[in-house]
């Protein structure tokens, strides 16, 4: 497996999973389509996502340079699931392992101002929300609806979090970033309230175990 991506998980999802809360989510129960922008040698692309809800548990599911790969955040048991399709294996992360992770990413000095501009997005009501850091102030459009929100996009990149993730923590899921030069480094397209099957967040019983590598 490859290290970058292990590290990026742990960092990504340790936002989410740090309170093991079912509640983390809200109520909100179904599926959100998101592009997020992803940095590649020929230049800027569009990731596809899709980011699934249900019952405190979540869900991510998105393509990587290894495949087809999903992330699945278990709060009740305490764990971390890395599913990999290709290899019809899983890693498993304790959310202790992750949670020091947390406290490292959210460090720094970020003011957050809220402009009191509301929009709908997918039918979806947001605010915008000012987030400032020594590098740069975005602008990112926070919804109150559907819980706390994890970049995924972190496990392919295996970068520290931006600090308007930083700054998001708990208080609300982004349906929009933009940033000082128009860029959309993220957009939520469509929203969709809807029962999800209990087996789409359990690792498969045909997946085999495979150990995360060390960080040296």
């Amino acid at each position: 497996m490859n290290h970058r991506w292990g590290r990026g998980v742990v960092a990504g999802v340790a936002l989410l999973v740090r309170v093991p809360s079912v509640q983390a989510q809200g109520d909100f129960e179904g599926s959100v389509s998101l592009r997020l922008m992803a940095r590649a040698p020929q230049g800027l692309t569009m990731q596809p996502v899709e980011y699934l809800v249900r019952a405190g548990k979540v869900r991510v599911n998105i393509v990587g340079p290894m495949g087809g790969m999903a992330m699945l955040a278990v709060p009740r048991e305490q764990k971390l699931y890395l599913l990999m399709a290709a290899q019809n294996a899983y890693s498993e992360i304790p959310i202790t392992a992750a949670a020091g992770t947390a406290v490292t990413e959210a460090s720094g000095d970020v003011k957050v101002v809220r402009t009191g501009r509301r929009e709908t997005i997918a039918g979806y009501t947001c605010e915008h929300v000012q987030i400032t850091s020594a590098a740069q102030t975005t602008d990112v459009c926070l919804s109150k609806d559907l819980g706390r929100y994890v970049n995924p996009l972190e496990a392919m990149q295996g970068n520290a979090s931006p600090a308007w993730q930083r700054a998001v923590g708990t208080d609300g899921f982004p349906l929009k970033v933009t940033l000082p030069d128009g860029t959309v480094a993220l957009e939520v397209t469509r929203i969709e309230p809807k029962r999800l099957a209990n087996d789409l967040f359990s690792v498969p019983l045909s997946y085999t175990r495979m150990e995360m590598p060390r960080r040296r």
